[in-house]
């Protein structure tokens, strides 16, 4: 059973209310799961909340799953499942989540934001809403099941264009092999502290960047670090919050006052 004292210390420690009332959410979800052994499932979990929930449920010691539909993707959810069910996760995943192709009626690039505030306009709330995913000609969004419906009815244009809503299977190829596109360029930094690479690539200052990283906004291969100095790597995924996306890449030389050459994978 759960240490319940254990718990209110866990949740002691999150200085931020909306983000201590959030945690205290799921670790009751999770007690629940404890005590009854009835299946649990949350809604969409950024990268932070993703973070936060699986530090308290490990330290906690509750046994729980993470699904996301495709590697690539940010947004994720967790279940409690009993053992006797953990056979049957694909299935169980995709009676909670689904995922639709919005396709414009007429060719005129849209974007990310056009998808997103259409979406958003209708009045759904933020976690009832995993990834959007913009492409040439359409998007993928994904979502809970609990609100298909009312997506199918009422999403029906997206930056003054009239839309159609296809269901994609999420167990398809085309959900498996989903990506985003990456542009890669070079990065000129003093030294590999996230601090240092994080102003140069979103044109922030030093002060700037080091405020965000300590506020909590760096998120490094899904894990939250608040140390301006902590060191990144080739091959570490970064999630910056409000900024952006990347993928650290191979030191490419040295200029001649020792700065170094990195590449960097920006998504788009």
């Amino acid at each position: 059973m759960v240490d319940k004292r254990k718990k209110r210390e866990i949740l002691e420690l999150i200085q931020n209310k909306e983000e201590r009332i959030f945690l205290s959410h799921i670790l009751d979800m999770a007690m629940k799961f404890e005590m009854t052994g009835h299946m649990a499932f949350t809604y969409f979990l950024n990268l932070k909340e993703l973070s936060m929930v699986k530090s308290a449920l490990n330290a906690l010691e509750i046994d729980y799953m993470v699904f996301r539909p495709n590697e690539n993707l940010e947004r994720s959810n967790i279940l409690f499942l009993p053992d006797y069910l953990k056979e049957n996760v694909e299935k169980i995943c995709s009676q909670n989540v689904g995922c639709m192709k919005i396709i414009p009626s007429c060719y005129k690039k849209l974007f990310h934001k056009d998808y997103m505030g259409a979406i958003y306009s209708l009045g759904i709330k933020h976690e009832l809403i995993g990834d959007i995913v913009a492409k040439e000609n359409f998007a993928y969004v994904f979502y809970m099941k609990s609100i298909e419906e009312y997506l199918k009815l009422h999403l029906t244009q997206v930056g003054n264009q009239e839309v159609k809503m296809e269901e994609v299977l999420l167990d398809s190829e085309e959900v498996k092999m989903l990506s985003f596109a990456q542009i890669q360029k070079e990065c000129i930094i003093p030294s590999m502290r996230a601090d240092a690479l994080l102003s140069e690539v979103y044109h922030l200052s030093r002060k700037e960047a080091k405020e965000k990283i300590v506020k909590g906004d760096l998120l490094v291969n899904d894990r939250m670090i608040y140390f301006p100095d902590f060191v990144l790597k080739e091959g570490d995924i970064v999630s910056f919050r409000r900024c952006g996306k990347l993928k650290v890449g191979a030191k490419l030389r040295e200029t001649r006052s020792n700065q170094l050459v990195i590449a960097i994978w920006l998504y788009c």
